[in-house]
């Protein structure tokens, strides 16, 4: 017990520092992926806001280096991610669509088995909302999981692509920035015109992408989204 408070310190302290990326990826060559998935639940919790997005950064490596060690021990993880997702918990789920949507953009075979089921919390049909995250924090923590994924693996996020322009429609800034970006991932060219739309939203938002907590606005998000369709931005 006292070594795995040590161990969920010393990565806290890693998560706090500028060069977080270095000092985790120290702590991953001396610790086993196992030993560091409490600490990174623990992270999702963590006070200071840009230590949880450091966080679940950071859970994409470790489950991608633990899957590769182990996979039925990454597997439980997973399971684990979607039950604190699940009503039936009991858990309020923080961070965790997040850090879902981090694991599976960057492991291929995780992507493949639990893709749709990221894409299922935003998903919400008529009358039967099955896994649709209806509470406002949790939603923009899918739809952040969901536009993560759409870098990396655009593919498997095809699908989800008029959940995400639906969401361009929201009430919620933050919801349609997050769209913006995800949409952008995936080039979507029939978003083009609600993203025109958008060019000059100036609410600001903050949002978290290129491992960077950044304030920009909605206006430059669907910008910068068309400039990936078109071409313009790689």
């Amino acid at each position: 017990m006292a070594v795995g408070r040590q161990i969920k310190k010393a990565v806290m302290t890693a998560f706090a520092d500028e060069d977080w990326e270095q000092k985790f990826s120290d702590l991953m060559e001396i610790h086993p992926m196992q030993t560091l998935i409490a600490p990174l639940f623990s992270s999702l919790c963590a006070p200071s806001i840009i230590v949880r997005w450091h966080g679940i950064s950071s859970f994409g490596q470790v489950m991608n280096r633990l899957f590769q060690e182990d996979a039925s021990k990454a597997r439980i993880v997973m399971r684990r991610i979607m039950w604190m997702l699940n009503e039936e918990s009991g858990g309020c789920g923080w961070g965790v669509p997040e850090a879902m949507g981090e694991i599976t953009a960057s492991n291929k075979v995780l992507a493949n088995e639990y893709g749709r089921i990221l894409l299922s919390y935003i998903h919400e049909e008529e009358g039967r909302p099955e896994n649709y995250l209806e509470f406002t924090l949790l939603l923009r923590g899918a739809i952040w999981g969901v536009a993560r994924l759409a870098q990396d693996r655009p593919d498997i996020v095809e699908p989800a692509t008029d959940d995400l322009i639906k969401f361009l429609n929201s009430s919620d800034q933050v919801l349609i920035g997050i769209g913006c970006w995800a949409l952008g991932g995936l080039k979507a060219e029939r978003a083009a015109g609600p993203l025109k739309a958008l060019t000059t939203n100036d609410s600001t938002i903050d949002i978290y992408k290129d491992r960077l907590l950044q304030s920009v606005t909605v206006g430059q998000l669907a910008q910068e989204a068309l400039g990936k369709i078109s071409g313009e931005l790689l």
